[in-house]
């Protein structure tokens, strides 16, 4: 797996210093293409740059979607609740703490 900054302002400063020297290829249907070109002619680009930063922004809201947990109101309501009123452990966890406890040394 690449390693790149995690923060955006990294991976802007990244993209300022490079300059393009490597490739992505990719077959598509006819139709894909077609509409894909479209695409890009409507945005005032040239289709790979239209990819390119389709790709790009793509990646970055999967990336970016991993490091946040959203919740809606009831849902926050309900996590912090849980947060200040905890429950006791059930029986299936006291269990499996015994495994943890007796796999693990304490060092």
């Amino acid at each position: 797996m690449p390693t790149i900054p995690l923060d955006m302002d990294s991976v802007i400063d990244e993209l300022r210093r490079e300059t393009r020297s490597e490739r992505l290829e990719q077959r598509v249907k006819p139709t894909m293409k077609q509409v894909i070109e479209l695409a890009a002619t409507l945005a005032g680009t040239d289709t790979s740059e239209f990819v390119t930063m389709a790709a790009f922004q793509a990646a970055i809201e999967r990336i970016g979607g991993l490091h946040r947990l959203r919740l809606s109101a009831d849902q926050a309501e309900t996590f912090f609740a849980a947060l200040d009123e905890p429950r006791a452990p059930t029986a299936e966890l006291r269990q499996l703490m015994a495994k943890h406890d007796a796999l693990v040394e304490e060092g």
